[in-house]
């Protein structure tokens, strides 16, 4: 179980509200895609603030981080993450 605090700071942070909505769309993405994504739309462009704010999705359940063979990292959207498609 998640801390409601720790959840609530994930969902209500500008950027992390951002990358839900993106990830929700694609529902599973690569990290190199999401990436590239999240810097076309001008949500973050550093590699360490995508680490911060994906690590704290993870950590409140709100995204997935699956390791495939090759060691491509896939990401999916967890239920408490699609929260964010009702705003």
């Amino acid at each position: 179980m998640v801390d409601h605090a720790l959840y609530l700071n994930a969902v209500n942070n500008p950027i992390r509200k951002k990358m839900l909505r993106i990830l929700n769309e694609a529902e599973k993405t690569s990290q190199e895609d999401f990436f590239e994504k999240l810097k076309a739309n001008n949500i973050l462009d550093k590699e360490d603030v995508f680490k911060y704010n994906i690590d704290y999705l993870i950590q409140a359940e709100c995204v997935k981080k699956i390791e495939e063979v090759g060691n491509k990292i896939i990401f999916e959207i967890l239920q408490a993450g699609k929260v964010i498609e009702k705003y």
